[in-house]
């Protein structure tokens, strides 16, 4: 790697460096996907059972029940 003539390289540094900076960037990607995906997943539990609701197959006070339990 070039320590035999007296030179250095930064090869293996600069490979490092890439490498966390890569690792960085998937975590932050990881995080980004799971708050986005919480986020609207809150959204479909109400819209799920708005829709029942709307069809008859529950009544207000059971919405309420299963909205709170859910979103807890």
């Amino acid at each position: 790697m070039g320590l035999e003539n007296n030179a250095f390289s930064f090869f293996p540094f600069g490979a490092l460096f890439c490498l966390t900076l890569f690792a960085f960037l998937a975590v932050r990607v990881y995080a980004i996907r799971q708050r986005y995906k919480s986020d609207h997943q809150k959204d479909d539990i109400a819209m799920i059972l708005k829709s029942r609701m709307a069809k008859g197959e529950i009544d207000e006070k059971e919405y309420r029940l299963l909205k709170d339990l859910l979103l807890k």
